[in-house]
């Protein structure tokens, strides 16, 4: 994969402080998957225990001002996160010293590694996603391309989970009023196309296979950053975050 990153610094530049920060991302749950970390099916966060040990890890990879995670350790440690509502677009109601989209991206980070536990102790891969939602984590797709057998696939970037969905319509609402659906393309962005609905003022990037295969669908996901700003701009929305956390990522805020 650093092969891969590098080259594609080395032909996209200005994507070079985000793909940085995926790798030490990745780093991270490398090596909470070298510590057999396993999500219990009832467990809807980390276990007590574990936390201090995961909270080290995730600093050291990340880089953060020391101290700074201590509100989020400690809110975890009281049980007070559930990691199941992150899907689902939802963040602790209660007061933590972040603002609204850096949490939303801290606990998409350090709650990975549960997400794909519990997708491995599953394994729910190439199942029909339900209502356009995961069927191991209940997040909405953010990346969709065609597969060989002609299906529409999709992937989680909560999870990793992927499936498929009607290969019309829109895959986050299920409308499949064509006058509703629209298709962006963009000059200069081989291989990526924007999926658009105006029932629900949501998108989800449209990656050719061959991207796929090469890149992953995370990498997809992040290499099409720039498109996001545009789309966005234009008033849609992403339903789930790219692979480093980010959901809103127009310059209007």
């Amino acid at each position: 994969m650093h092969a891969v990153i590098k080259d594609i610094i080395r032909q996209k530049p200005h994507l070079t402080d985000t793909l940085r920060f995926y790798e030490k991302a990745v780093k991270f749950l490398e090596t909470m998957r070298e510590s057999s970390f396993k999500a219990g099916p009832h467990q809807n966060a980390y276990a007590p225990e574990l936390i201090g040990q995961i909270f080290e890890r995730f600093s050291a990879f990340i880089e953060l001002p020391e101290g700074s995670l201590d509100p989020l350790k400690q809110a975890m440690e009281l049980g007070e996160i559930d990691f199941t509502r992150l899907p689902l677009g939802e963040v602790p109601a209660f007061s933590l010293p972040y603002a609204e989209d850096d949490l939303s991206m801290l606990l998409f980070l350090l709650s990975r590694p549960y997400f794909i536990a519990l997708r491995e102790s599953r394994s729910p891969d190439e199942q029909a996603w339900e209502e356009g939602r995961c069927p191991v984590c209940r997040a909405q797709p953010a990346v969709t391309w065609i597969g060989d057998n002609g299906r529409r696939r999709v992937s989680c970037s909560f999870c990793g989970t992927t499936g498929y969905v009607d290969r019309t319509g829109c895959p986050v609402c299920q409308a499949v009023d064509a006058a509703k659906q629209n298709m962006l393309v963009f000059e200069r962005e081989e291989g990526f196309k924007i999926s658009t609905c105006d029932l629900c003022r949501s998108y989800v990037k449209t990656v050719d296979a061959g991207m796929i295969l090469r890149l992953t669908a995370d990498l997809a996901d992040l290499v099409s950053l720039p498109l996001d700003i545009v789309v966005q701009e234009k008033g849609y929305a992403r339903r789930s975050p790219n692979p480093v956390g980010m959901r809103k990522i127009s310059t209007r805020g």
